[in-house]
């Protein structure tokens, strides 16, 4: 390399995602993953539905869940959404925060709406679906955005080159 001629250091350096991708890509109708802190220090991960209100991811759930258990005991948790492709089309954002516990007729209305985020209207009506869902969800989990980490992978020069070339396996499903 020529002297005086360094490398860009952020040519490679992920880019990350706007304020308004952010607020599309929590809009979209993914599943997200809530990250909680087991009594051993291990993680319990698991793939939940969402919905945003305001500056809080929420979540749906049962008082007889191990992620519950885990968010009484120590109040903090992470949730990753994400839109991955092929190749580094890859985006998405880390949230992390405090969590606050909803109860009663309140966590009723937002799980409702979580539930319709998901679902048809009529599956609520079904026996099977409303035992599981309107019965079964009797807490809302939600996350405080206080910090968030975003990605994108796909606008990067790698992913864009894997793009035009084509040099990506497809995934599987």
């Amino acid at each position: 390399m020529a002297a005086g001629h360094l490398p860009d250091a952020t040519a490679n350096k992920p880019l990350t995602l706007s304020p308004a991708e952010i607020d599309r890509l929590l809009s979209m109708r993914l599943v997200a993953n809530l990250a909680t802190l087991d009594d051993d220090g291990g993680i319990h991960l698991m793939p939940m539905w969402f919905l945003r209100l305001d500056d809080f991811i929420c979540i749906p759930t049962s008082h007889k869940t191990h992620k519950y258990r885990n968010l009484r005991a120590r109040p903090r948790a992470s949730v990753v959404v994400d839109l991955s492709r092929e190749g580094l089309n890859l985006k998405g954002v880390l949230i992390r925060g405090r969590i606050e516990l909803a109860e009663g007729e309140e966590a009723k209305k937002i799980n409702n709406k979580i539930h319709l985020k998901y679902v048809k209207p009529e599956a609520l009506n079904d026996p099977s679906v409303a035992s599981y869902l309107s019965k079964g969800d009797d807490i809302t989990i939600k996350v405080r955005m206080d910090r968030l980490v975003s990605w994108n992978l796909a606008d990067s020069n790698a992913g864009k080159s894997l793009n035009a070339g084509g040099w990506f396996r497809s995934l599987d499903g």
